[in-house]
Parts: C-alpha cells; structure tokens; sequence
C-alpha cells in the first residue's frame, strides 16, 4: 500500500514536496534542507544524516557516485559517511543534475557501501570497468585537481575540481556495485588528509580569536589582503597513532607573522617562555645574519606577551628542550 507521504525511487518532485512528504513521514525529525549535500548540511559534533542531496558540484552520470569535495569541521562529511557505513544505516537519496530545473530525483532509501580514495586503484578500476577515466589534471598546494571522462571521452565535470574522497551507494534504483568491496574505506594518507585540513580551520580560528595579531610583532592580520601574513601555528606539531596532530588545541598555538612562522617551525627562532623574549639561531655556515636582519626583534620582548596564558608557555618550555 501506498502512502502519500511515501517517496518513491523515480519520482521527481520540488524540494518542497519532498519536504513536506518527510514531514509527514517523520514528524518528530527536523526538517529537511539542502543548502550542503547532506541533510543537515553542518553536524560537527554529532553524525547524523537525514538525507543527501546531491546537486550538480556532487554528480556525474555515475547515479552510485558521490564525488565529495569541500568537506570541513563543520560539515563532518567524511566522518558522517564513515558512522553510517559502519553503522548499516539508511538515508533519503536525491540528486539534481540541472540546477535549472528545480526538480530532484528520488533515488530512494541508500547506503553507504564503500568509500574510495581518487586515485587509488579500486577507484580507478570501478570507474573503468564502466567505461569512465578519472585523471588527475593538476596539483596546487595541497589539493588535487580531478577530471572524469566518460566513454566517449568527454569531460563530466564543467572544469576539473577538487576531489577528496568517492562515496559508492548502494540504492534500491540501482544494481549492487561491482567490482568494490562492501564497507571498503579510504586510505590512511586521505583520511589524514581530510581530518586535518578540517581541524586546521577550526585551530586558526581560535589562535586568531585569542590574538588578533602576530604575537611577536603585534601586526594584525588586515582584512584587505588576499593572503593571510599572521597565520596560526603550532607549537608541537607532534602526531598520534592516526597521524593526526596530537594537539590541536588553541593553547597549542600562536599566532605570527609568515616569515616568523616559518622561523619558529624550522627552529631558528625560539621565544624564551619564562620572559617572553624572541631569539634567533644562526644556521651552520649559513650565509644570512638573521640576528641583523632582525635586530629590532632579537632579544626583545613579544609585543602580546600579555595574551600568552601559562599553559601554552608551558608547551613552548618543552618545545625549547629539544632543540
């Protein structure tokens, strides 16, 4: 039997249909949205999935496929994916391939079946035993740059994009997935990856709030520029069993200027954490004078020595210590 508030695979309904009919369905849940490509579109705390709605960033012919990129602390794709994979749970599943046709296909109640690195080689065999080429175009900085051609060796994507992670349904529309193994998941490398460019933001943002300049020098970091000068760093940038950082907390961090940054993480700056005061290291053989080209810093005070709470002198203690 039929309800109305059923959806059904197939079916093309407006967002508002689709979220009247969950309303319905599940009237103690929060509605539904599809500002991200999961519902809801942040969870950093708690890993929860209503339904995905994969719009056209997230899509190729491939309707199994989710070709996720973007994935931040807040939006907590990867370790949302991960829970309801291990987990077997369903969500609702949608996709829009037009985003000037304000209909989505209901592809039904899915689940994860596996995740996938880009370019690794089960990827890359599933994609080609459909006939499909997924290629690495280029490299900038720290993100990978993907295209996706298919048969005809026409491109799916409108340009290359930033790929990190493939996520394989598994959808009562579509056959099981061939040629990958079920609750396969990403390797280490881009696990690590992913995790740690979401803390990263979540770290900066806090050293940023504590601060709000280069501890050392007191320069701000301008809203004006295109690239941040005065970055957060961390003091130990020691790593657990998961290749983390092990601390990732904003006691573990300052906030300095680039070149400083740069100096303090290759240990030719240090700060004294009793009188807060900078020193600089001078290079075996090296051609540079530091200590002369930073004459109006070396030996002297930090400017927001102030703001430095004690549990993070005490980290820059320990850090001192192994130089």
């Amino acid at each position: 039997m039929r309800f109305n508030y059923d959806l059904l695979p197939g079916e093309r309904l407006t967002f508002e249909k689709i979220s009247q009919r969950y309303g319905q369905k599940y009237p103690t849940e929060k509605a539904l949205t599809f500002r991200g490509l999961l519902s809801p579109s942040t969870s950093p705390r708690q890993l929860v999935i209503r339904a995905v709605f994969a719009h056209q960033a997230e899509n190729s012919p491939l309707e199994d496929l989710l070709f996720v990129s973007d994935d931040n602390d807040r939006k907590n794709y990867l370790r949302r994916f991960e829970h309801y994979m291990h987990q077997g749970q369903s969500f609702l599943y949608l996709r829009r391939n037009d985003p000037a046709v304000a209909l989505w296909k209901v592809m039904g109640e899915s689940r994860v079946y596996a995740m996938l690195d880009p370019g690794g080689a089960t990827a890359q065999n599933l994609l080609a035993s459909r006939g499909y080429r997924l290629t690495l175009m280029r490299q900038q900085g720290n993100d990978d740059y993907w295209q996706l051609y298919d048969p005809q060796a026409q491109p799916c994507f409108s340009e290359a994009r930033t790929l990190q992670f493939i996520v394989v349904l598994e959808t009562p529309a579509l056959p099981t997935p061939a040629a990958v193994i079920a609750g396969q998941q990403v390797g280490r490398r881009v696990r690590v990856k992913v995790l740690q460019r979401a803390g990263q933001t979540e770290f900066s943002t806090a050293v940023q709030a504590r601060y709000g300049g280069c501890v050392i020098t007191g320069t701000s970091l301008s809203a004006n520029v295109s690239a941040s000068w005065v970055e957060a760093c961390h003091i130990d940038a020691s790593e657990n069993e998961e290749g983390l950082l092990a601390d990732n907390s904003v006691d573990n961090g300052l906030f300095l200027r680039s070149d400083l940054k740069r100096l303090f993480i290759s240990g030719r700056l240090f700060i004294d954490a009793e009188q807060g005061t900078v020193h600089f290291r001078q290079a075996p053989q090296a051609e540079d004078q530091l200590q002369s080209f930073y004459q109006d810093i070396d030996g002297k005070a930090c400017a927001l020595w102030q703001y430095v709470p004690q549990s993070t002198r005490e980290r820059l203690k320990k850090i001192v210590r192994h130089f």
